[in-house]
């Protein structure tokens, strides 16, 4: 039987806390007779205990407060927590206070005695009772889930090692998978080898795991991959410890286990059909109000397009997205026009095309070595810096999200002339539509070399969810507003 989740069981406590601290304030001004007289406690009680609720969550979840590492250090948790509680104050504040709207509370004090109370709940149980209850039931093998390590040699047995002298966490390793022939059917660390990393399935299979980690020496990013699409084939969340992984694990959200640093894929599985209809669903919503709610900006940004160059207010290019399907993307044209009236300005424009395809071509097959962005683009007009600065200049891909050739959220596409230099392990990234913001964009942006950036696309890719998207989604927010990670410079 699966047993519940840690993360739901932290997301009741947490609502739990929030609506008992809302519920203690609302008592105490209304109803208790200690601020005032006694009178009813008024109706828009429970959509202010709601909304309290929702945001909250929705915070914690973006500063990780759900993560097991997480868990398991009071100082974070008492950071993380402050941050929040102080965050979605100022939120409500904003909302109740200035909007006034009718069914949400606006007495400063009922709300800053909920937010109050709240905080002091969620403190005492998250940094005493909660690690302490996680501990106790770990130490005692209550929360077993049974696992395979993927690699029996330094990594994976260093793995073995850990858990062995760590009583404080829940992986019951019940064996091995290691390709070497010399290590068939031996015993490693305690641990028998039961087989090749191709009998995954059929070794889950029999043993009833749940989990796989992988922790092999020596690795390519081709076999890495192979190997995790096995181990989610087979139903297993997988964890990885690889050296791959080093340069953008800080930029995913990874658990430590007794310093094992891991990050994790989930199973969920993004093809099943009600997933996929409930995720179109939102882009042609999205897409639609912001259509919509956007039509002067766009009309702003084609006036001064028009004013600052000659050309066309939109450009069109040809761009791979799902299973390599060719589509017409559009954007804000940002550079001189390829057929501009001066010679010169043609001239430019192809020299420019033909070094930035050359350095493409280096940053795609790992050779370029300095920062990762375009440098001397001459070709980009004024107006253009300032769009691309602030990805104004991708608003129109709004057309191609309602007409379903992308999504809200998903990895960066690729232009036709980018492809002829991808990798055959980076076309895995095509296996879902293009998004107009991402992963990488909201985590990494310019910081990182192409072969990670994929990393980072196919990490999201395996842990899709709705919920993933929406903190995406909200994560895009500020990194627009700051025009963070331009690869132009």
């Amino acid at each position: 039987m699966r047993i519940i989740g840690h993360k739901f069981l932290l997301s009741l406590l947490d609502t739990i806390a929030v609506i008992f601290g809302f519920g203690f304030s609302f008592w105490f001004v209304f109803d208790s007779g200690h601020w005032g007289a006694p009178r009813p406690v008024p109706g828009y009680c429970f959509p202010t205990v709601l909304v309290a609720v929702l945001l909250l969550l929705a915070s914690f979840r973006l500063q990780g407060l759900y993560n097991y590492e997480t868990v398991l250090n009071p100082i974070h948790q008492i950071e993380k927590l402050a941050r929040c509680f102080l965050r979605v104050f100022a939120v409500f504040a904003m909302v109740a206070f200035f909007m006034r709207a009718p069914y949400i509370a606006d007495s400063r004090f009922t709300v800053g005695l909920g937010f109050a109370v709240s905080f002091g709940l969620s403190l005492i149980l998250r940094v005493l009772a909660v690690p302490r209850a996680l501990a106790f039931v770990a130490s005692r093998r209550l929360i077993e889930k049974r696992t395979l390590i993927l690699g029996a040699g330094a990594k994976g047995r260093s793995l073995a090692t850990h858990f062995r002298l760590d009583p404080y966490h829940y992986f019951d390793v019940v064996g091995f998978l290691d390709d070497d022939p010399a290590l068939a059917n031996q015993i490693v660390e305690g641990i028998p080898v039961l087989g090749t990393t191709h009998e995954v399935d059929q070794v889950a299979s029999r043993l009833g795991c749940v989990k796989a980690m992988i922790g092999i020496d020596r690795i390519g990013r081709s076999e890495l991959l192979d190997i995790i699409n096995r181990c989610r084939d087979a139903g297993l969340v997988v964890h990885v410890v690889s050296d791959l992984s080093s340069n953008v694990s800080e930029k995913l959200e990874c658990e430590q286990y007794n310093g094992v640093t891991t990050f994790r894929l989930e199973s969920a599985d993004g093809s099943q059909p009600a997933l996929r209809w409930a995720k179109r669903a939102v882009d042609l919503a999205g897409a639609s109000a912001l259509l919509v709610l956007l039509a002067p900006v766009f009309a702003f940004i084609a006036w001064k397009i028009k004013r600052d160059s000659e050309g066309a207010v939109f450009y069109r290019c040809r761009e791979v997205g799902l299973n390599e399907h060719i589509f017409q993307a559009y954007k804000f044209r940002t550079m001189i026009a390829a057929n501009a009236s001066d010679p010169e300005a043609r001239r430019q424009y192809e020299a420019g095309r033909l070094k930035h395809l050359e350095f493409m071509r280096d940053f795609i097959q790992g050779r370029a070595t300095e920062e990762f962005f375009v440098k001397g683009e001459n070709r980009v007009t004024r107006v253009g810096r300032v769009l691309r600065k602030y990805s104004l200049d991708e608003l129109p891909q709004l057309i191609n999200v309602f007409r379903g050739e992308m999504s809200l959220v998903g990895p960066r596409f690729c232009s036709e002339d980018e492809f002829q230099f991808y990798l055959p392990w980076q076309k895995k990234r095509l296996l879902v539509k293009p998004g107009m913001t991402g992963l990488w964009q909201v985590r990494a942006r310019s910081e990182v070399s192409y072969a990670d950036m994929v990393m980072i696309d196919l990490y999201y890719i395996h842990n899709w969810s709705l919920l993933f998207d929406l903190e995406i989604l909200l994560r895009t927010i500020p990194v627009v507003l700051h025009g963070k990670g331009s690869r132009i410079k």
